[in-house]
């Protein structure tokens, strides 16, 4: 595939998940964000149970426009003493922040709507975060992520080679494409937890 075949399929995934994410309902979205944390510790897998374990401090996001939200899993992480970060757009760079809380005064509107860490917080170093909780627009069976098109993560994750975080995506059911296309560049979750489709009703 060509580099303009792959940008032209990127982006047609883009339009179709963001589609499919904006059916979903606040009511739908709320029962999946309580739900999260006992789905997410349900799952049977030695590493993942591991990794979750022992992690000290664990990077989420705040989500937006429809992506699976992880309020809730942040809330019950922090609940267990793990610290949990947070991603801020410093120069064209993302770096995470510990906040104490979801509380509003933790965090402060971007300039295209996402809660991001208040400024005063400062960045915590990328080696001492143990896992990091992926946002994704899709993925393949095999993990590549496909994100909004920024590069934020895959340079965030590139830069630190092989001391990287373990990597979890979670994901709805019609986020798994078969046909999402890979860069060398394309970071890969180390797992994928796939909220059912049954779960949110389409």
């Amino acid at each position: 595939m060509s580099t303009m075949n792959v940008s032209e399929e990127k982006a047609r995934i883009r339009k179709e998940i963001r589609r499919r994410r904006s059916l979903l309902s606040s009511e739908v979205l709320n029962d999946i964000e309580k739900s999260l944390p006992e789905f997410i510790s349900a799952i049977d897998d030695d590493e993942l149970k591991k990794k979750l374990g022992s992690a000290k401090r664990i990077a989420l996001y705040r989500s937006f426009n429809g992506e699976v939200p992880v309020d809730g899993l942040a809330e019950y992480f922090i609940s267990k003493g793990i610290k949990c970060c947070f991603p801020r757009i410093e120069n064209d760079a993302m770096v995470f922040c510990d906040c104490e809380s979801l509380n509003d005064s933790e965090f402060t509107k971007s300039s295209i709507g996402i809660n991001e860490p208040v400024s005063s917080k400062p960045a915590v170093d990328p080696k001492d975060i143990d896992v990091v909780v992926l946002p994704a627009v899709a993925y393949n069976e095999e993990g590549t992520r496909l994100g909004m098109g920024g590069g934020f993560y895959d340079r965030f994750i590139g830069l630190l080679g092989s001391d990287r975080p373990y990597l979890l995506g979670i994901c709805y059911e019609f986020q798994i494409c078969s046909d999402v296309p890979g860069t060398d560049n394309d970071i890969s979750a180390d797992f994928i937890a796939v909220i059912p489709e049954e779960t949110y009703g389409e």
